[in-house]
């Protein structure tokens, strides 16, 4: 199923209209008629604060329930479901960022609000290979992908390598299973490969919030 499919069994489920959906989101009354297999990221993530208790990872990638695991006082529309996980700290992104290994301990980082269910951590973007959809200066707000088989190809994430953090879109490389390719929104920064064996840890990018909208 595409993302499309997914989210239009959703609002079937939900006995949600598509003229309320398409209101509710400020997008014109055609949009589900034309939308593509899937969303820009803009629109899933105000989608996922409209429909909080619609899982992240079955809309975007078929994985588990379409519910997320909530607790009645969340299901509220008008809040965001707000949590303490540890901030990376800057220093980190030279070396190992991934919580209880010998680079960064837990104690190391200042602790800040999650605005969704599930981050385990986050991470501030320095630089501007990512624009103009991720700036420098976002927070990211991270979920550790425990499986590469998992691996959301082409959608941004976050690397933890023996050479610091890189954000990046991945790809299969065309060299086998040794290597990742990574891409940048940014043009002037060409694809490059990733020895896998370099690579400690990936994150899916769960939520973004600009810096100056920072609580």
């Amino acid at each position: 199923m595409s993302v499309k499919q997914r989210l239009l069994e959703f609002l079937r489920t939900e006995e949600i209209s598509g003229s309320e959906f398409t209101r509710k989101m400020g997008l014109s009354p055609g949009y589900l008629a034309s939308m593509r297999k899937s969303m820009p990221e803009e629109k899933v993530e105000k989608l996922i604060r409209l429909y909080p208790q619609l899982s992240r990872d079955w809309l975007l990638y078929g994985e588990g329930n379409m519910y997320r695991d909530m607790g009645e006082s969340d299901i509220n529309p008008h809040r965001l479901d707000r949590h303490m996980v540890p901030l990376i700290p800057s220093y980190a992104q030279a070396g190992k960022f991934e919580l209880y290994a010998t680079g960064v301990m837990e104690s190391d980082c200042r602790r800040i609000y999650a605005p969704v269910t599930g981050a385990s951590c986050a991470i501030q973007v320095k630089g501007d290979s990512m624009e103009p959809k991720i700036h420098s200066g976002t927070y990211l707000f991270l979920e550790k992908i425990n499986d590469k088989a998992f691996i959301p190809w082409g959608s941004p994430l976050v690397l933890d390598t023996e050479n610091g953090s890189l954000v990046k879109m991945l790809f299969p490389s065309d060299r086998g299973e040794e290597y990742l390719e990574a891409r940048s929104y940014n043009k002037d920064y060409p694809p490059f490969l990733i020895p896998t064996d370099s690579i400690y840890g990936i994150y899916r990018i769960l939520f973004k919030l600009e810096e100056g909208d920072f609580f």
